[in-house]
């Protein structure tokens, strides 16, 4: 495919896009599509990469914070499409741990080339569609990091964000150029700019990536080294080099040599998280190196004049005030260290005496308060639990005693009516009980 044929592509929008969206990318995301395409090609699995992308989205404002690979299998026609019952699963499963802010999709990931999307998109891009009618592509190009060189790369990413428009009628250029009769119905996509936002969490990722990934190690294959020629070893031999241990059966020794410590999944786990932290301590040590040095290069201050020569400048006590706060709540985070059972004094206590309990370190009383915790909020959560029953309990006894109350009620009623019938037939000639005393009126 030709420059010229690239940049005509017909589902890529040439008009200047006016949404004003203001899209935020976080380095997570980029490291989880990294992470995906990796295993994918050492894996050597076969098939389309396709993602999607949690995030907010405020009016005009879209972050993408997360993302998670995705399942796929083929329709009817053949074509990619998201596998929908696994799909709704992982996606609820992300909901639920995703509560506070409240992530949704905000669009999906896909290996594309650099002249954009191409009508194999479309059916899994109209599934995310309809979760979210604004739905992002992120294209990401393998060939811009293949092809690409320190000084022509500029910093970019190979990557970019389209959003979907739909346009009115279909040009004939469109028409010529679509690819099995696959009818777009006017929908387009636009590329939109897009700024990198970050926190302090993931500065710790970032710099641990940038950095090799600390057990990152280069495994060559087994005959990634051939042997050397016969013309090599003769010319080391006129040379008078030649190793002393570059006899055949030396070779073959060497050769029959196997690596058995090679370490299983769970192990590289550990070290992973391991360097993860040394990595973590390092930066804090580095952040309070840079501390200690920005305060013993200020002069000395003088409290009692303000305006003399060795007054502190303005500009510093912001700084200050921040150093400040950081070593309060530092004192207010760092456990309290136990006063040792050893200098109680156990004599002034009547009866035999009492040994002495061993010291506990800090660490295992930061652990002990921390299970402890847990275990606390366990049982906050029974009990909240066992309340909610009760009051479940005592709404459906208010209830049945309302109705029992309701029942009695009528009951009496219709009694009390049957009664006054009874006391009025003697009379004939009153209504209820009065009628007998008008039958006596009339016989005296």
């Amino acid at each position: 495919m030709t420059e010229e044929t690239d940049s005509h592509n017909p589902l890529v929008s040439n008009r200047r896009s006016d949404s004003n969206l203001v899209v935020s990318l976080h380095p997570l995301v980029l490291l989880t599509i990294s992470d995906h395409i990796t295993r994918h090609q050492v894996r050597g699995y076969s098939g389309s990469i396709v993602g999607a992308l949690l995030g907010q989205q405020k009016g005009r404002e879209i972050t993408l914070e997360h993302a998670f690979n995705c399942s796929i299998q083929k329709d009817q026609q053949n074509q990619a499409i998201l596998d929908t019952p696994w799909f709704e699963h992982r996606l609820q499963q992300y909901k639920d741990v995703h509560k506070l802010p409240a992530l949704d999709i905000a669009g999906w990931f896909t290996l594309c080339p650099e002249s954009g999307p191409t009508s194999a998109f479309l059916p899994i891009h109209k599934q995310f569609l309809a979760q979210n009618e604004s739905s992002l592509l992120l294209a990401f190009h393998p060939s811009a990091i293949s092809s690409s060189t320190p000084s022509s790369s500029n910093g970019k990413l190979p990557l970019t964000i389209y959003e979907t428009i739909y346009e009115g009628e279909p040009t004939k250029q469109d028409d010529s150029m679509q690819i099995d009769g696959e009818d777009t119905s006017g929908l387009r996509f636009r590329s939109i700019p897009y700024t990198i936002e970050t926190d302090e969490t993931e500065m710790i990722a970032v710099d641990y990536v940038a950095k090799g990934g600390g057990n990152a190690v280069a495994v060559a294959s087994a005959d990634a080294e051939a042997p050397a020629s016969p013309e090599a070893n003769e010319r080391e031999d006129r040379n008078g080099k030649r190793r002393a241990d570059e006899s055949p059966e030396a070779r073959k020794s060497f050769d029959d040599i196997t690596v058995t410590n090679i370490l299983n999944p769970e192990e590289d786990d550990q070290i992973s998280s391991l360097t993860t932290r040394l990595n973590s301590v390092r930066m804090l040590q580095s952040r309070l190196s840079l501390l200690s040095t920005y305060i013993n290069s200020l002069p000395p201050i003088n409290v009692s004049d303000p305006e003399s020569e060795t007054a502190l400048d303005p500009a510093h006590l912001s700084h200050l005030r921040n150093i400040k706060a950081l070593i309060t709540r530092l004192s207010l985070l760092s456990p309290h260290s136990d006063t040792p059972a050893s200098t109680l004094s156990t004599t002034s206590v009547p009866g035999p005496a009492v040994p002495a309990q061993p010291q506990i370190d800090p660490l295992t009383h930061a652990q002990q308060a921390q299970t402890n915790d847990v275990n606390l909020s366990s049982l906050l959560a029974l009990l909240g639990q066992d309340v909610q029953g009760l009051s479940e309990l005592g709404r459906k006894f208010a209830i049945v005693e309302a109705a029992r109350q309701s029942k009695g009620k009528k009951i009496g009623g219709v009694g009390g009516g049957a009664m006054g019938m009874g006391m009025g037939f003697p009379g004939f000639g009153g209504g209820g009980g009065g009628g007998g005393a008008g039958d006596d009126s009339l016989m005296t």
